[in-house]
């Protein structure tokens, strides 16, 4: 396999964000990098395997994560490697001041995290003798992103957060509304933990009512009046009684000081109610999407030594506190034959299996930011292999989108993936080790594990297994750019599209291409395949991500695109339908970000013709329609 040549953009992007000093091609990184990560090896196979790291790196089968590309071989080997961690902060003073630093020395390692607030106290609870004193959740979030404002690592890195708070939390309200003030947690996406009970709750439309340390807190219904501005309206206030309601309205909802407050009634929130507001910021601000906590925590290799309580800023790995996220990827690209007849299912299975290895010695050669973060890491082993390049590989191979067929080659694919990756996970635990927390019986009782192949559930009780979870789909925004394909499992954002940027202060404008368009416009063949993120209909969207969750053990960095007329109450039950069966569900509906930088262009003949054969030249690009674009979130 031939050494891969980065073109335009992707050439920028390396030399930019990830080149060495010296470096100036792709195959000089992927040298050092395969050399680094074979260092795990034994002496006598060190050689071999830095070769075969090489084989695939340096052609673009196998592209690691960013902090892999950015860290192999800097600082003589004593670089964070990882990308993203989860924190899960307890209810103590010390804990919160934990979380914080320990969130600074990550982030400025470069790794993104997530956190789970949900053990945190609710805003106005009592703190000791202290009555109506705790800043809340949400509060602490804020803090995080206070201190994320101030962190740069590698090359300009900003910081990437995630905040998720559990359904049944009393801060939810507000922790719903705080991202649709766009000037709020700018570092952070943010996520609901939904549970089962909730969904069934949603579907009986049955009262919902929060609990935080097995107190209730229900919905209260207070008048705000104020006689001086002639001023009298209705607000909810969450309390544990109608005295608690009201000291938390006159310490948190005074518009002004001269406001009073008249008990009306308990009105429990609707959990219908509660589930459309969820998509009415969502549809409307791009925040929250929604964790599903307890599919996360049943499909999986792991619940009975972890509890995943959070994942990582993008959404792609469920993690408990302190774990990590090691990341690479296939691209799948790569994978079609010339002809585009079919995949070369050979250079997959290979590429799989070095990836795996790849990975699994990411982790004995990375050097982690924290103490707590190593023994986690290391108690599982816990891997993510992806895939990117599947947009492009479904055009090549003539399939639109989300269709039928589409569907089902992806079951094939996925399969594949999944049972190829596992078998190579126990050959190195037959080699090496199992992971530390590895149980035969408990393992093999695990959800994910009992949809393995019976020869494949037979190896793992013989030989045990290397990694608990090892599969995962990231955004894979920046890598694919940097390889000049589609990122992850997303579409094209469109075939051409107006970007526009601002030059001291005057609009810019330039139309771009998509390169594999070109490509295809030049010689002649069939447009038919180019469809874009918002051509394609939500509910195409989700099957594909529906499909693909059923091979991965861990989640599904996915975002399902809406176009600018959508309404909640359109997506609020599609989302409903889904939801038990995905563990992360995230939208972003065109504009509602305000002044977007691209704008699609419909691929009439009309505009073909008009824009591809203007004289000027083209500028080649290839975006996605993903929504986890936090600065620091390159996965």
């Amino acid at each position: 396999m031939a050494n891969t040549s980065l073109k335009g953009i992707g050439q920028e992007i390396f030399e930019a964000r990830y080149a060495y000093p010296g470096e100036t091609k792709w195959a000089d990184r992927a040298k050092v990098i395969s050399k680094t990560i074979a260092s795990a090896e034994r002496d006598d196979d060190k050689e071999k395997i830095e070769k075969l790291f090489y084989e695939s790196i340096g052609s673009g089968d196998l592209i690691p994560g960013g902090r892999i590309i950015y860290g192999s071989g800097r600082n003589r080997g004593n670089h964070n490697l990882l990308n993203c961690y989860v924190i899960v902060p307890e209810d103590t003073v010390d804990s919160i001041g934990k979380t914080i630093q320990d969130m600074y020395r990550i982030s400025c390692a470069g790794g993104g995290v997530g956190f789970n607030v949900s053990k945190l106290r609710p805003k106005g609870d009592h703190i000791g003798s202290v009555k109506n004193s705790a800043p809340g959740s949400v509060s602490v979030l804020k803090m995080i992103n206070e201190v994320g404002e101030h962190v740069r690592a590698g090359k300009n890195r900003r910081t990437a957060l995630m905040g998720i708070l559990n359904i049944t939390h009393p801060d939810l309200l507000e922790f719903l509304s705080v991202k649709l003030d766009h000037g709020e947690l700018n570092n952070f996406n943010v996520s609901v933990a939904i549970t089962n009970r909730f969904l069934e709750a949603v579907e009986l439309n049955e009262d919902w009512f929060f609990t935080f340390n097995n107190k209730e807190y229900h919905s209260y219904d207070l008048a705000r009046v104020n006689t001086e501005e002639d001023r009298h309206e209705i607000v909810s206030v969450l309390g544990m009684d109608e005295e608690d309601a009201l000291c938390r309205a006159e310490n948190f909802h005074k518009e002004a000081w001269t406001d009073s407050f008249e008990m009306i009634g308990q009105r429990d929130i609707k959990a219908k109610e509660l589930w459309d507001m969820i998509w009415k910021n969502s549809v409307e601000s791009g925040d929250p999407g929604i964790y599903n906590i307890d599919l996360a925590n049943s499909y999986t290799n792991v619940s009975y030594f972890e509890s995943l309580d959070s994942t990582n800023p993008c959404g792609e790995i469920s993690l408990p506190s302190y774990g990590n996220c090691c990341l690479g990827n296939i691209n799948l690209n790569n994978m079609v034959l010339d002809d585009g007849s079919d995949l070369d299912w050979k250079r997959l299975a290979k590429t799989v299996r070095t990836g795996i290895r790849f990975l699994d010695n990411v982790l004995t050669v990375n050097t982690f930011p924290t103490e707590e973060c190593k023994l986690v890491g290391e108690r599982s082993r816990r891997i993510g292999l992806g895939v990117t390049g599947l947009h492009y590989m479904l055009i090549k191979l003539g399939l639109s989108y989300g269709s039928e067929s589409c569907l089902e080659f992806l079951e094939r694919l996925f399969s594949t993936i999944r049972d190829e990756s596992y078998k190579m996970s126990i050959y190195l635990a037959r080699d090496k080790t199992p992971f530390p927390e590895f149980v035969s019986s408990k393992y093999l009782n695990e959800d994910f594990a009992k949809t393995l192949p019976a020869r494949i559930r037979m190896l793992i009780k013989r030989y045990g297994i290397r990694n608990a979870v090892m599969l995962t789909i990231p955004p894979c925004g920046t890598i694919s750019m940097l390889h000049g394909v589609s990122s992850g499992v997303e579409p094209i954002f469109s075939a051409m599209y107006n970007r526009r940027w601002r030059y001291n202060n005057i609009w810019k404008e330039k139309l771009v291409v998509d390169p594999l368009f070109q490509q295809y416009w030049e010689e002649g063949k069939s447009l038919k395949p180019f469809v874009g993120a918002y051509d394609i209909s939500p509910d195409e969207h989700i099957k594909v991500q529906a499909t693909i969750q059923k091979y991965i053990d861990s989640c599904i960095s996915k975002t399902i695109n809406l176009p600018a007329e959508a309404t909640p109450e359109s997506f609020s039950q599609a989302a409903l339908d889904y939801a038990p069966y995905l563990k992360g569900l995230t939208v972003y509906r065109a504009g509602s970000k305000g002044n977007e930088p691209l704008q699609a262009i419909p691929l009439t003949e009309e505009n073909i013709e008009r824009y591809m054969r203007r004289e000027e030249e083209l500028e080649l690009g290839v975006e996605s329609g993903d929504a986890c674009s936090l600065t620091g979130g390159d996965c």
